[in-house]
């Protein structure tokens, strides 16, 4: 079943409206405008993670929720893509890969990932002084600018406060380009993958690759720290699929070279009690 992620003007003006009004009565949502969702294996929204480990997580995600829907004016929506946060230990170089569960499936996923620093990512703010309207008379994150530096358009909701999103670090994308004016943020969406960081605070570097239905992002030296991953589908005429989200860190060479010595002492030490 395809999904159609399109609404009416007046259904946007009307949730518009509802967030005024529950700003003047008081119950404005400081924080959780998306829902961060937990990982695999009961490890929840915040888990940490050090050097050689690993995170994972399955997830229904629907065809065009990272980019190309054109009731959207083809960004990013913020409430159906899938959203996690993690923290990293220990400076690690750093794998995130989004691909189908099952081989085969034809899907074009696109993933984000974005720095929050000490704190994890709160889930940004939707409340009228904070949101923006797209081109298209959207509010965000109803839809947003999920490739572009924070303090772009459409970025405002997910970088206020302690626990906003600090730097967007890397992108990438495997279905068609999208290009500005036509997006709704004048965002250039762009084919392949892409380093957007505008500082080496939490990273060294980004590199990756992608096929026909899956991406992964390469940091080096990826921070000490918390990030946020929004991963979503990017061709509308596709259906929605399960996708496998994983990040790992890299033991660093040393790391590797204890490892290996440790598994080198093991058949030794065995001869040894053998001989005993």
């Amino acid at each position: 079943m395809n999904h159609s992620l399109t609404f009416s003007r007046s259904t946007v003006s009307a949730a518009v409206a509802a967030a005024f009004v529950a700003a003047a009565s008081g119950n404005a949502v400081a924080a959780g405008a998306v829902t961060v969702q937990g990982w695999d294996n009961g490890l929840g929204v915040a888990p940490s993670i050090g050097a050689g480990e690993s995170l994972s997580v399955v997830k229904s995600m629907l065809e065009s929720s990272y980019s190309d829907n054109p009731g959207l004016h083809f960004s990013a929506w913020g409430h159906t893509g899938a959203w996690y946060t993690f923290e990293l230990a220990a400076a690690a170089d750093t794998k995130v890969r989004l691909a189908p569960e099952t081989a085969g499936v034809d899907f074009k996923p696109g993933l984000t990932v974005w720095a929050s620093g000490s704190e994890q990512f709160d889930g940004g703010d939707s409340s009228p002084s904070v949101s923006e309207n797209s081109d298209s008379v959207w509010s965000s994150p109803d839809t947003f600018n999920a490739v572009d530096p924070i303090g772009s358009r459409g970025t405002a909701w997910m970088s206020v406060g302690s626990g906003g999103l600090k730097e967007t670090l890397a992108y990438g994308v495997s279905g068609e380009s999208q290009l500005s004016p036509t997006t709704g943020w004048d965002e250039d969406i762009l084919q392949g993958i892409h380093d957007v960081s505008v500082t080496n605070l939490y990273e060294q570097g980004v590199t990756g690759s992608m096929g026909g239905n899956w991406v992964e992002l390469s940091f080096s030296q990826l921070q000490p720290g918390w990030y946020a991953i929004y991963a979503g589908g990017t061709d509308h005429n596709l259906t929605s699929q399960n996708m496998l989200l994983t990040v790992s860190a890299v033991p660093e060479p040393q790391t590797w070279a204890m490892l290996t010595a440790g598994l080198l002492l093991v058949p030794l030490l065995r001869r040894k009690r053998v001989k005993r």
